[in-house]
């Protein structure tokens, strides 16, 4: 099956042998192309995805050879979306990808045995994700091309040829590609948690850093995050915003936590609206954003994702918000890398400061109770966290007063957690065995 020819019988035979599909023309208008806009200087690795532009009709496989010219050389192979789902959502029956170092790779895929799930007609098919090592000076050009050729060790030529339903081998149309060597590396966008992990009920943060290879005159970009896990409570600028314009910040920043439709964070940022025109520096690390979440007490246990999207809107009629560092005429091509982060069942009793008799709510009653516990030999709460309300770790009396005052005076409200069920965010000696409010 390693043979392109005998990948190519094999696709034949399986066609012919399926009652199911009908043997009809197919429009010529099929194309292999690539995607070449990743570049990089000498030395650095580019990926290039393979792609098939289908808008003639269904197909049940190909196969492809890539040969490249001396200024790259193929490094590794990933095998694109389309081998991965085309089988009903699915990964294919059989697919296969060489790499031959020095001379090209191939690749060949049946969708389906017998016929029952097909490539739909559509553009774009992402076929293989080819990655190159740029060997070639820089200020130069690398083609690659689809071609067919005898690779080393082979007995037979292998083919560029798309199959249709029926077993009709289709010629398609190949354009080469040219990637450009001593281009600008793109703009790096990540997202990094302060830690893998966070409980139940307990707060996170999240720093969006950028690899800048040049300097820039602004960005903007969406993290999406998903509602049922965590809940976005503030972000602010990062230090490298900050420092903009000698340290008097950005001439324009949004940064908006509440996005028309979807949960999430859009930043857009512009240094300077003056005629001065200053940048972003160049440098790794640079810290755009710092985001604090808070995993909802009922989250699913698990992991959750942060993602960079380009769908989140700001505010009706606005438009999504784009993932952009301008680079004054164009746009850097900028690579992304959301965050995981696994929420762990909450280790500790919820309960919900200042409620001392666990009524499900505060009012009068609960700084009468607490002083008549604290003073008068009155019963103990369930939990002794509950009447510690400035989460100080200890029960004194400037706690009924800060109770009273909260519900008389316009107060501060009790330390969390108080609006919902939660648990202590600082470790002390006060217990917490039961809360009968809480589940």
């Amino acid at each position: 099956m390693r043979d392109q020819k005998l990948i190519r019988t094999f696709i034949l035979l399986c066609s012919m042998l399926s009652s199911g599909w009908l043997v009809e023309a197919q429009d010529p208008g099929y194309i292999f192309h690539f995607d070449t806009s990743d570049t990089g200087p000498s030395g650095s690795t580019v990926h290039v995805p393979a792609l098939l532009d289908n808008p003639g009709g269904n197909l049940a496989g190909w196969s492809i050879s890539v040969c490249q010219d001396a200024s790259v050389d193929v490094v590794s192979l990933e095998n694109g979306s389309a081998p991965l789902t085309a089988n009903a959502g699915g990964p294919v029956d059989f697919v296969e990808s060489t790499m031959f170092p020095g001379f090209g790779l191939r690749q060949g895929v049946v969708i389906h045995f017998i016929g029952l799930n097909e490539l739909p007609i559509s553009t774009d098919h992402e076929m293989l994700i080819i990655e190159y090592l740029l060997l070639g000076a820089d200020d130069t050009f690398a083609q690659i091309e689809y071609c067919d050729i005898l690779f080393p060790g082979d007995t037979s030529i292998s083919e560029t040829i798309a199959v249709g339903p029926g077993g009709i081998a289709i010629t398609p149309v190949v354009m080469p590609g040219v990637i450009e060597i001593g281009g600008l590396p793109p703009f790096s966008l990540s997202a990094v948690t302060s830690a893998p992990t966070v409980e139940q009920g307990a707060s996170i943060d999240a720093f969006v850093l950028v690899d800048a290879p040049v300097p820039s005159y602004g960005f903007s970009f969406g993290l999406a995050h998903s509602g049922a896990s965590l809940l976005l409570v503030s972000a602010e600028e990062g230090a490298a915003v900050s420092a903009l314009n000698g340290g008097a910040g950005p001439d324009f920043l949004v940064i908006d936590i509440d996005p028309e439709g979807a949960d999430g964070l859009i930043v857009a940022c512009l240094v300077s609206l003056s005629s001065d025109l200053n940048t972003l520096p160049a440098g790794d690390s640079q810290e755009l954003t710092i985001a604090h979440y808070q995993a909802n007490s009922t989250a699913p246990v698990g992991l959750t994702t942060l993602d960079f999207s380009e769908e989140l809107v700001p505010q009706s009629p606005s438009p999504p918000t784009q993932i952009v560092f301008s680079l004054g005429s164009t746009s850097a091509i900028v690579t992304t890398s959301g965050a995981t982060i696994e929420i762990t069942e909450v280790l500790g009793v919820q309960f919900t400061r200042g409620d001392f008799d666990a009524s499900g709510g505060v009012n009068l009653g609960d700084p009468i109770n607490l002083l008549e516990y604290m003073f008068n030999g009155g019963p103990p709460p369930s939990c002794e966290k509950i009447a510690d309300i400035d989460d100080s770790g200890s029960v004194v009396l400037g706690d009924p007063i800060l109770l009273l005052s909260y519900l008389f005076s316009g107060g501060d409200a009790p330390a969390p957690p108080f609006d919902s069920c939660g648990i202590d965010p600082t470790e002390d000696l006060l217990t917490c065995d039961d809360f009968d409010a809480c589940p």
